[in-house]
């Protein structure tokens, strides 16, 4: 027989593991319930647009006929184990194996309803496919995933003018866009949670896919939506951000209007103009939309291991809200923060090992020259 003492320190220790155990489902609870608090910037609860509201539509009915589902199979279950559970004064019952209506029963009804889901899936995902015939304009935008950036290209962006930009994407409200999504090195994932399902950004391959930002569905223009690349691709996979920016025609028709229209530069800016020539050029365009050839050459010497490669176009920089793909709001600050040193901000990337002036990824450009271009790239409208 057991001493109190050996009987306490049991008890002490069962108490022990209990409250651990309390502490942990508790603490369980509270992560969980800690989702709700986050802004929601990357929720597809709250859609834009047709595309991620029948998106949405489409999840929430599969979930909830799989839901009732499991509540009355298990209840079922429940009920069968507790009804009809032996009791201790009663005898063995009598075993029953095979009951042909019941066993056609539920042969037959789960198989239509999951060829009911199944047909109204695939049609659904037919539908979101493709924008719909009926609009009068679809706006074309070519996508290109890079380490660890996003390059829009709007072939026709209006009145025949062809835009490059990066990690911020513009488009009229209420008008279709349709995306060609292409990659220059790894296989990335393109997703606009509150527009538009993800789609994989395949090297050789081009995937399609398109969205519509909706004016009753917004409280106020312009509006941004948040997107991520969805697929690991590498060190700051997790870095690369870019945003939507939904705008009325008449802005969007302002911006397309304005690109790449030579800007009125001070002395300072000719400086810093000067030394973006001179140092920036082999990788970022900041004249107008990128010429093909010049972009062939950049991903060939990249792909060559060379000291050039694809970069961002620089053209309307001064006309955007965020620089390194959406990681720093774009001011006169947060420039020289990238320009001193990238890796920081972002690691892996491939500008501090590049460009001619970095030596070992330190700056050796002077003050006054960083300050000119910034200047310059602040100028760049």
């Amino acid at each position: 027989m057991e001493s109190p003492a050996c009987e306490n320190r049991a008890s002490s220790t069962a108490n022990k593991r209990s409250w651990a155990g309390k502490s942990i489902a508790v603490l369980a609870v509270l992560l969980i319930s800690s989702v709700a608090c986050s802004q929601g910037d990357l929720s597809t609860w709250n859609p834009a647009g047709p595309v991620a509201e029948k998106q949405l539509l489409l999840f929430n009915v599969l979930v909830w006929v799989m839901v009732v589902v499991f509540v009355l199979v298990e209840g079922a279950l429940l009920y069968a184990i507790i009804r009809y559970r032996r009791r201790p004064d009663q005898p063995r019952p009598v075993q029953v194996h095979g009951h042909l209506p019941l066993e056609i029963a539920w042969t037959i009804i789960p198989t239509i309803l999951i060829m009911g889901l199944g047909v109204w899936s695939v049609m659904a995902v037919f539908e979101i496919n493709d924008p719909p015939s009926s609009a009068d304009y679809v706006l074309e935008v070519t996508v290109t995933g890079h380490q660890w950036w996003w390059e829009f290209e709007y072939p026709d962006a209006g009145g025949g003018k062809t835009i490059t930009t990066a990690s911020e994407l513009r488009v009229p409200v209420d008008t279709p866009v349709r995306l060609k999504l292409e990659s220059d090195d790894v296989i990335h994932s393109f997703w606009v949670p509150r527009l538009a399902g993800k789609v994989d950004v395949i090297p050789t391959h081009t995937n399609t896919m398109w969205f519509q930002a909706d004016s009753d569905k917004i409280e106020t223009l312009p509006a941004t939506f948040h997107g991520v690349c969805a697929e690991f691709c590498g060190t700051s996979h997790a870095l690369m951000k870019f945003r939507v920016e939904v705008l009325e025609q008449a802005d969007y028709d302002a911006w397309v209007d304005g690109y790449g229209e030579p800007p009125a530069l001070s002395p300072k800016a000719q400086q810093g103009q000067a030394v973006f020539a001179g140092n920036c050029t082999s990788c970022h365009t900041a004249t107008g939309a990128d010429i093909p050839a010049i972009v062939d050459g950049r991903v060939a010497g990249f792909l060559a291991g060379g000291n050039i490669a694809p970069a961002p176009n620089l053209t309307d920089l001064a006309t955007r809200k965020t620089i390194a793909s959406g990681l720093l709001d774009l001011n006169e600050e947060n420039l020289g923060k990238w320009l001193q040193d990238p890796l920081a901000t972002k690691p892996g990337n491939y500008m501090a090992r590049r460009a001619p002036f970095y030596q070992e990824g330190k700056l050796t450009l002077s003050t006054d020259d960083v300050s000119a271009v910034i200047e310059y790239l602040l100028s760049l409208k």
